[in-house]
């Protein structure tokens, strides 16, 4: 076993913050009583050493994998029961809040759920979460819960509760975030095969706000190896400030400042949520996937043909539009080149967000080097299109009357497709640009349908989420990123929204507003072994190219809400 007692430095907790434990345990598969003893005696263990709020992992009292309800069945009881009877009695005695996993019986209706449940300072239930997505094994003996995303008033602030893979998808974390939660707890089962969890744990971080408390399990289960898996404390910025990962029972302990409202500390989750544009969002509503329809007809989608895209990263020229149009000309003929021994041939080319221009940081700037559209960046890139038969993605400033637009542009041969506006701005954009009034792009090229964004877009899911509902096979990504730590957000939104994803960014900047390139391809597949990726060089032009085949974004699958309208309604 392994010592749970925190270190010196972590036995000196700061006044202003909370201690916090998740309880990485070695779960015995189909053994309650022992599960139930061994949590106790480390639950209280991270009690006596200071924790306030304690987290075990998802069905911590009865391992995970079981073929059906006659082999879970006698392990599953109702909430409250005996188990939240022992620990509450242990939270009361302490004063303690402690988050655990079980199978819980529905007493009216005889069904099974996955659950958890958060006990209180009083040693009472102050909530419970069905798991709203089962997965895997779980389906043959789990119902889908049927629960609001749980969140709860505590003396340090509201936390909200979820359950492993529900936090795969972007609507639960959210759906807390817009409850009041400024902190989220993530009771996990979760293999470190397969897709990474960390990337979505982070990602639930960065986009809400919020510390993310995920509480992963060590040991073996019936028909899995969990003996690698990983147990993190994030930051609201997506940065993990605490991992673990043991074959045998530890503690891993935080020091954590929960923004709020309680006057004590500044409030991150508001700033996030306030941003959103839910009016742009109401295609998340859409289920097309359910339908029993081919969804290809039923979206009415193009004959999906592979297709070689292509990422062209580069430094424009400060205010040189005329400049950076040749120098786009130019990497057009140099991808082709790159290209040359591409089967299928390169089709798609994308630039980055203000490629013509480079960064723009106030009005001033903005307003000499706009154009209209069509106007000459515009031209230029249509000749090369038709001469090219290729189709070309590229960021710009657009002047509309007296308005100002960081802008993406789709032209093909035929000419120009259309026009994306950034909705989400960034602090530099808002001293310049207008907003876009039109919502997200989509069109149909003759080989698949793609959708257009930018950079600052993809800290927010619905952005993506709303394109792959209208069945958008491909996002392209116009992007000026300046943060690197938080990067694996763009393979979290691939893998989420099952799309491909082309990000390209440019390098360079001035002072703080500096990015290093490092743009990416991304082909989504359902199997991730069958994923591919290439990413650009760190601070230099660079041209990346990879082979996507659209029919493999074409059958998703979603997490659907019973209803959308909290994710909708406009944030106060």
């Amino acid at each position: 076993m392994v010592t749970v007692k925190p270190t010196k430095e972590e036995s000196k907790k700061p006044e202003d913050k909370v201690r916090v434990a998740l309880v990485h345990a070695a779960i015995a598969w189909n053994d309650k009583e022992y599960n139930l003893g061994r949590l106790l005696e480390l639950n209280e263990k991270a009690a006596e050493a200071g924790a306030r709020i304690i987290v075990n992992p998802e069905l911590a009292l009865s391992g995970y994998s079981f073929s059906g309800r006659g082999e879970i069945g006698p392990l599953a009881e109702a909430i409250p029961g005996p188990a939240t009877e022992k620990f509450g009695a242990l939270a009361r005695k302490h004063g303690v809040y402690i988050a655990f996993g079980l199978p819980e019986i529905d007493k009216e209706t005889g069904v099974i759920y996955n659950a958890a449940v958060l006990i209180d300072l009083e040693g009472k239930v102050l909530g419970r979460a069905r798991k709203i997505a089962p997965t895997y094994k779980e389906n043959l003996w789990s119902a889908r819960g049927n629960l609001p995303v749980l969140v709860c008033d505590t003396a340090y602030e509201k936390l909200g509760m979820i359950i492993c893979s529900d936090a795969f998808w972007h609507q639960p974390a959210r759906l807390a975030a817009l409850g009041g939660a400024r902190l989220l707890l993530v009771l996990a089962n979760w293999p470190p095969q397969g897709h990474p969890p960390d990337h979505f744990w982070r990602t639930r971080a960065l986009e809400n706000g919020f510390h993310v408390l995920a509480c992963n399990r060590t040991g073996t289960d019936k028909s899995m190896d969990c003996t690698q898996a990983q147990s993190f404390i994030i930051n609201p910025e997506g940065v993990v400030e605490k991992q673990v990962s043991s074959a045998e029972d530890t503690v891993v302990y935080g020091d954590i400042s929960l923004p709020g409202d309680r006057g004590l500390f500044p409030n991150q989750v508001s700033g996030r949520v306030a941003a959103r544009h839910p009016n742009f969002y109401t295609d998340i509503a859409l289920d097309p996937y359910s339908s029993h329809l081919e969804t290809d007809k039923l979206l009415e989608l193009p004959v999906a043909d592979s297709f070689t895209a292509a990422s062209l990263q580069f430094r424009p020229r400060p205010m040189r539009p005329a400049e950076n149009r040749e120098y786009m000309v130019s990497m057009i003929d140099k991808a082709f080149a790159v290209a040359a021994d591409c089967r299928p041939r390169l089709r798609l080319l994308v630039f980055p967000e203000l490629a013509n221009t480079g960064l723009v940081t106030n009005r001033d700037e903005a307003s000499r080097a706009a154009e209209e559209i069509p106007g000459p960046t515009v031209a230029a890139m249509k000749r090369k299109a038709r001469e090219r038969n290729a189709y070309i993605v590229f960021g710009m400033v657009e002047r509309e009357q007296e308005s100002l637009f960081n802008t993406a542009v789709l032209i093909g041969p035929e000419g120009l497709l259309g026009k994306y506006r950034k909705v989400h701005l960034s602090q530099s954009d808002l001293h310049w640009a207008c907003a876009g009034e039109s919502g997200f792009f989509s069109h149909d090229l003759p080989f698949a349908r793609v959708g257009l964004l930018m950079g600052t877009d993809l800290f927010f899911p619905e952005c993506m989420h709303a394109l792959a509902k209208r069945g958008v096979d491909l996002v392209c990504v116009s992007s000026f990123w300046m943060e690197r730590h938080d990067r694996y957000l763009w393979e979290a939104r691939m893998v989420e929204m099952q799309v491909h994803l082309v990000v390209s960014n440019q390098w360079g900047g001035e002072g703080n507003l500096c990015t290093a390139g490092e743009s990416a391809i991304y082909s989504y597949h359902r199997y991730p072994e069958k994923r591919m990726q290439v990413t650009a060089a760190e601070g230099r032009d660079d041209i990346r190219v990879l082979c996507l085949d659209p029919e493999a974004a074409r059958q998703k699958r979603f997490l659907e809400l019973a209803s959308y309208d909290p994710l909708l309604r406009e944030s106060h």
